[in-house]
This record gives structure tokens, sequence and C-alpha cells, in this order.
């Protein structure tokens, strides 16, 4: 699902990057160093990397292959205009044509609430990770996707609208391990880490 005109410009401005930098990307960060786990020298996947500014965080684990895709073409032109060093393609989560077992991680910066076949994306995730490769996952839940589209306008699909139970309980029946969870502005916003077994 494509962002409407309005939130197109809210995931592109300062304060979107500003959070993405010192909450989003901070959070799994702090996740990553806890487990002792590296990146450096991995292949990476961004998937829903938006106009590519997550991306050009995570290249800041120094991974030896890091790509980014989004369904939109718009957000991609974006990002090749402004991170031309990197690798981006518009691609569908649900059906993204890279290979199995290809990554050693994916980083998931909230999109699953626009999409409402979020269950198949996550199994999508999923296979293209190696065995033990590992997720970083962060999402709205249904109380969080509920207020921005009714008092912001957001275009949020209700068949997307998740508990955090609900979403915890379909990344295990998938296959991964959560190793660490938190929830930030009243707890609707939440964080996970996640390895795949």
């Amino acid at each position: 699902m494509e962002l409407n005109k309005f939130e197109f410009y809210l995931m592109n401005n300062p304060m979107r990057r500003w959070l993405q930098k010192h909450v989003e990307f901070k959070t799994f960060k702090g996740f990553l160093d806890k487990h002792n786990l590296s990146l450096e020298g991995k292949i990476v996947l961004d998937a829903g990397c938006g106009s590519g500014y997550s991306t050009k965080l995570i290249h800041q684990f120094s991974p030896a292959n890091l790509i980014g895709f989004d369904l939109m073409p718009s957000q991609i032109a974006k990002a090749k205009q402004k991170y031309p060093e990197l690798n981006f393609f518009v691609r569908d989560v649900l059906d993204t044509q890279l290979d199995t077992d290809k990554f050693d991680a994916a980083f998931v910066f909230g999109i699953l609430h626009h999409i409402p076949g979020w269950k198949d994306a996550i199994k999508e995730v999923y296979r293209t990770l190696k065995p033990g490769g590992v997720l970083l996952i962060e999402d709205l839940n249904k109380d969080a996707s509920r207020f921005f589209a009714t008092y912001i306008r957001f275009d949020h699909p209700q068949e997307a609208y998740f508990t955090w139970e609900e979403f915890s309980y379909h990344l295990e029946e998938t296959g991964f391990t959560i190793l660490e969870q938190t929830r930030i502005f009243s707890k609707g916003v939440g964080s996970f880490l996640c390895l795949k077994n």
C-alpha cells in the first residue's frame, strides 16, 4: 500500500529522520550490542526503505552488501538521488523476488501497519534470511494506527491493525525467536530483535 500525500510528506521531513536516528536506530544498535551481534561484512536488507535514510543509517554497521527496496517508485527515486553510493530498487515486501536464505540481517522500519497482508510480509522476510539471520523490526500497534488514522488522516488499513500479542505470536509462529523487544510512545511503537531459527 502506498502512502497518501500527507504521510509521504511526513515520512520525508527532518523530524522523521531525527526519530529514525535517535530513537529507532539507536534502539536497534543497543539490541545488537547487547547480544554481541555484528553486521560488519554481512549481507543486509532494508525492507521498505522509503527515501533511503534508514539504509544510510544501516550503512554505519559496515556491511559487505546492503540493499534497500520500497514499493513506491517516488521514494526510490529520492533514495537514489540522495545516496547514489547505495543500492536501491522498487519491490513489494510481499513478493521481493530475492533469493531464499540470502541475507544475514533484515531491517523493517515501520511499514507493516500499511500492509493488509502483514503476516505474509513477515514470512517473506523470513524466507530471505539465512538460518540464524537477524531481524530488526519496528512498527505501530493497532492503538497507534487507529490514533493516526482518526486524528491525522493516515491511511492505515484495518486489516493491518494488530496487538503486540498478535504480532509476537506471528513472529514466533513464522519461526523467529524474539531476543529483545521494547515499547515506546505510550507503548504504541514496538521494536524487536529476532533470530531466524
